[in-house]
């Protein structure tokens, strides 16, 4: 079980949860709809907020939730399974970049202690880790662009 506090769910999970949802439109190449997003964004904070809270190993909460985003992409890329799939694992990719980027970040030039950056259950943890969200939406944008990249030479 991971305990999160209401505060933190509100001020960290719902926002991660859209940005994830974003990223996963970005990277699939689907128009955003700013309505959408937010629908499709809340619904996935209200999923990873019950998961988290279901007693379970560490570590299994992010396997499930991984499954939440793929089947959210999968409906929203009109049942494109491979693609949607691929795009999951590079939003856990740029994520876990993101977080790691943010902490060096954090602890190494602001001065920030890592453990009060890893409290999830408080006000400053939630407000502290939300640059790690631009992050990586700029991580998912290079992605993205090495993808096309990529595209373009074969």
């Amino acid at each position: 079980m991971l305990e999160s506090s209401i505060t933190y769910i509100l001020l960290r999970t719902f926002p991660e949860s859209i940005v994830l949802v974003l990223s996963g439109l970005i990277l699939l190449g689907i128009k955003i709809d700013t309505k959408n997003v937010m629908k499709k964004g809340m619904l996935l904070g209200i999923l990873i907020t019950f998961i988290r809270l279901l007693p379970i190993n560490f570590g299994v909460h992010t396997i499930l939730s991984m499954i939440v985003v793929e089947i959210i992409l999968y409906k929203s890329s009109e049942n494109q399974l491979v693609k949607s799939m691929i795009s999951t694992f590079m939003i856990w990719i740029s994520l876990a970049l993101s977080e790691g980027i943010y902490i060096l970040i954090a602890t190494g030039i602001f001065k920030i202690p890592f453990d009060k950056l890893a409290n999830n259950k408080s006000l400053y943890g939630a407000l502290t880790t939300l640059p790690s969200l631009l992050i990586l939406i700029g991580i998912v944008f290079i992605f993205k662009a090495i993808i096309k990249k990529i595209n373009t030479l074969m």
